[in-house]
């Protein structure tokens, strides 16, 4: 999401904030991808692309894409280890939208 026009007034940054992580949650699998990895994370650290696409019915490319919607919206944080890229939740982000939210 990008924004045009500076927002020169109070709340723009939480506004901000809020726009681009509800638009990176505007689909229903991006919020099927936070909660799976979210879920998988809890038992273990490493959840990988093939993970994804195992567990998903969309294509790797597809995948790729709602991926990095996430990750442009810092709720993905990745790791990458030789050819593999490893997604774990950044779980300040979620906490700094549900305080944001809250505030409305």
């Amino acid at each position: 999401m990008k924004v045009k026009k500076a927002l020169n007034i109070e709340g723009s940054e939480q506004a901000i904030l809020i726009a681009k992580i509800a638009d990176a949650l505007s689909h229903p699998l991006r919020v099927a991808l936070i909660h799976y990895v979210k879920s998988k994370n809890r038992v273990r650290n490493d959840v990988c692309n093939k993970d994804l696409v195992n567990h998903f019915p969309y294509s790797q490319s597809s995948l790729s894409q709602h991926v990095k919607k996430l990750k442009d919206a810092e709720l993905f944080t990745v790791e990458y280890v030789d050819k593999f890229s490893f997604y774990s939740v950044n779980q300040k982000t979620l906490e700094l939208f549900q305080n944001a939210i809250a505030e409305i």
